[in-house]
């Protein structure tokens, strides 16, 4: 409570418990990102719109949805939220 730190890991932020994993290249500190290693190391990086000038990340088709990607809305009657999983939002 009072912690306005962003959460890591099982709803808690590093200090106060989340275990962080380190990248598995030998002699690197850094956080680990993706597949046990960091984007130095070979994890990649969001893929970015593909419209010039845009730094949004891609959401379909390559492009963000300012620029035209369409999002699934939830299939419960009567709500406008966009789906997260099995076709339906978080409520």
């Amino acid at each position: 409570e009072g912690c306005t730190n962003n959460v890591q890991k099982g709803g808690v932020c590093i200090r106060h418990g989340a275990k962080v994993t380190q990248c598995n290249s030998e002699g690197c500190t850094n956080q680990a990102v993706r597949q046990g290693v960091c984007i130095k190391h070979g994890a990649k990086k969001a893929k970015r719109c593909s419209t010039e000038g845009c730094t949004n990340i891609v959401v379909n088709r390559g492009v963000c949805v300012k620029h035209g990607a369409k999002l699934k809305r939830c299939s419960s009657e009567g709500c406008t939220n966009n789906a997260r999983q099995g076709g339906v939002c978080m409520r």
